[in-house]
């Protein structure tokens, strides 16, 4: 009798199930043997008081109100948008002011996912550091993303 290791012993009986469920007429779907896309996501912020998007390193009029969307490039995933601002001195060096835990992609019903309406507060007549990040995880194994975007309030 030929030497056999566990591997080939395995992959024998997939392969005898296969024909089995094929023989029988079973229909196998291909989506069990697909590895789900990889989700990709981009953070963008929206000047609401302006109408415009914002660009990373940019600088606003203190007093603006703004939104931060997250979006996917349609693979599924979860995860969590956190913005935060330099405190006050004396105070911790930044505070936390908005946490978003979110799903998107196809399984959730839409590619992105949008945080609450914020404004950015200058430090009294100094700029304020306004720190925007997102983080998700996929569907698959070793699937994970992140991004950032920062701007300033004066």
């Amino acid at each position: 009798m030929p030497f056999t290791n566990r591997f080939t012993r395995t992959r024998a009986a997939l392969q005898a199930t296969f024909i089995g469920c094929a023989v029988m007429g079973l229909v196998m779907t291909a989506s069990a043997f697909v590895r789900a896309p990889k989700p990709k996501i981009s953070v963008s912020v929206m000047d609401l008081t302006t109408g415009q998007a914002l660009s990373s390193g940019q600088i606003v009029t203190a007093g603006d109100v703004f939104q931060v969307t997250v979006t996917s490039n349609g693979g599924d995933c979860a995860g969590q948008l956190v913005v935060t601002a330099l405190g006050t001195p004396g105070l911790p060096p930044a505070v936390l002011v908005q946490v978003t835990p979110f799903i998107v992609g196809p399984a959730a019903g839409g590619n992105s996912a949008v945080g609450g309406v914020l404004t950015a507060n200058a430090l009294g007549t100094a700029t304020n550091d306004w720190k925007i990040s997102a983080s998700c995880n996929g569907a698959g194994s070793g699937q994970f993303d992140f991004d950032h975007f920062e701007f300033f309030a004066l």
